[in-house]
């Protein structure tokens, strides 16, 4: 009986009514979470502190990181040409897959692969830049079918919900995942063992890559509703102009993104290699997120539904500025408190800033010709990412010798960046606040 009405209980849940088996849509919603879970781990395993302690294993400084990390960037502005290729196929989940993998395949195996045979460390550099630029083209040309795909997946009335869910469980799930391996890493930090255990992960995230392959294989595949006839690159630019509110909120998505890749990359290499923080700390910080998701989304749903999308992501950048002025301030003698102080606080406030932005792109999007604008979209957020992150590099190249002091902090190039970036999420949560009326759309002014 009690497991009866336990059964009955989950079967009335809300959980049940966006993810179950029964209807196609929200069958569709659980390919799309697990893909999501998928590609978490994937990423927590091959990016962030991992990835930058992978390159620094093999020789690569901050300039060359910061380089081999704007390329992906370069790269997914190629997704202008997406359209001729995706256009041409009324089906098409299963050239999605096979570039999907293929993009894997490249980018994990490839980079996890190539020390193994150059040694050379400037052959290294071209080596990952080949690869890392390769394995995004092919990406970037392909990915946003998933996106006009899974829109169907996720209409207006269950969007909210769908990503709060989202987040909680992927990120809970993949967080576990990552502070496993972190107690791993640190265990074999300064020990020859430190990149076997590196590069075991890189093999772990691909054979969850062909797992996510599979998955994305099984939902019901619609229609792509189209009003252009012809299939141009010119549509991908000519098409945004002709609906202000979406061009506007692309406006937003790109000066928020740039002064995101300011840091991007540099910031974690300070992190691991001046202040000598360790991985299962910041990594255990990071997976403390899954808990806030947990218990602050409720609140953040209310938040959102009181104050709409934009106003959400307007006050939550605002809130985030005094967090980013204080972890400028990170130095080796600080970094534990302030690392606590400010990311737990970021969590918090992450958890509505994630949620309005998850919908940013969808928020003015057109109904018809939906291809256009989502690589239009990849375009404005990959090229602002690129701007971002390669200004950073060619400032951190130019200012190697920069040393002075602040509010009685020895301060670096790198720190000076993350006071730029708080000085831009001041500028945009401020823009939005002011403008929002202009960015609200149409149905629901």
């Amino acid at each position: 009986m009690a497991f009866r009405r336990l059964g009955n209980a989950y079967r009335a849940s809300r959980f049940y009514y966006l993810f179950n088996f029964s209807d196609e849509k929200a069958f569709g919603r659980v390919v799309m979470l697990a893909s999501a879970i998928i590609s978490s781990c994937i990423t927590y395993l091959t990016s962030g502190v991992f990835y930058t302690g992978f390159l620094i294993g093999n020789e690569i400084n901050i300039v060359n990181l910061g380089i081999i990390t704007f390329l992906p960037y370069i790269a997914n502005c190629f997704g202008i040409f997406a359209p001729l290729i995706l256009e041409r196929f009324e089906k098409r989940r299963v050239i999605l897959a096979m570039a999907r993998i293929t993009y894997f395949t490249v980018n994990i195996l490839g980079t996890t692969l190539l020390p193994v045979f150059v040694k050379d460390p400037t052959q290294k550099v071209i080596g990952f830049a080949v690869i890392v630029f390769t394995s995004n083209l092919i990406n970037a040309l392909f990915t946003g079918g998933y996106a006009a795909w899974h829109l169907n997946f996720i209409p207006n009335n269950v969007r909210a919900e769908y990503f709060s869910f989202q987040q909680v469980t992927a990120t809970a799930i993949s967080s576990a995942m990552l502070l496993a391996s972190s107690f791993i890493a640190d265990a074999l930090r300064g020990t020859p063992h430190q990149m076997d255990i590196i590069v075991a992960l890189r093999y772990i995230a691909y054979g969850l890559a062909i797992v996510e392959m599979v998955f994305l294989l099984l939902p019901k595949e619609y229609p792509y509703p189209r009003k252009v006839v012809r299939i141009s690159v010119k549509n991908v630019f000519a098409l945004p102009f002709q609906h202000p509110k979406f061009l506007k909120t692309m406006g937003v998505i790109g000066t928020w993104t740039f002064f995101a890749g300011l840091t991007s990359s540099s910031f974690t290499y300070y992190l691991l290699n001046q202040v000598g923080v360790q991985y299962t700390f910041v990594n255990s910080i990071d997976a403390s997120y899954a808990l806030f998701l947990l218990f602050c989304s409720p609140f953040w749903r209310k938040v959102l539904r009181k104050w709409s999308w934009l106003k959400t992501f307007a006050i939550t950048a605002l809130l985030h500025v005094p967090t980013t002025l204080v972890y400028a301030f990170t130095t080796r003698d600080n970094y534990v408190w302030i690392m606590l102080a400010v990311r737990l606080t970021q969590h918090f406030i992450g958890v509505g800033i994630n949620l309005a932005w998850a919908n940013l792109p969808y928020l003015n999007l057109p109904k018809e010709d939906q291809t256009n604008y989502i690589v239009f979209y990849t375009l404005t957020a990959n090229f602002s990412a690129f701007a971002g992150s390669s200004l950073a590099t060619w400032m951190i190249s130019k200012t190697q010798s920069l040393r002075f002091t602040l509010l009685g902090v020895p301060f670096i190039n790198v720190q000076v960046l993350v006071l730029i970036q708080a000085l831009g999420q001041l500028l945009v949560g401020l823009w939005v606040l002011l403008k929002q009326k202009s960015l609200t759309p149409v149905d629901e002014e």
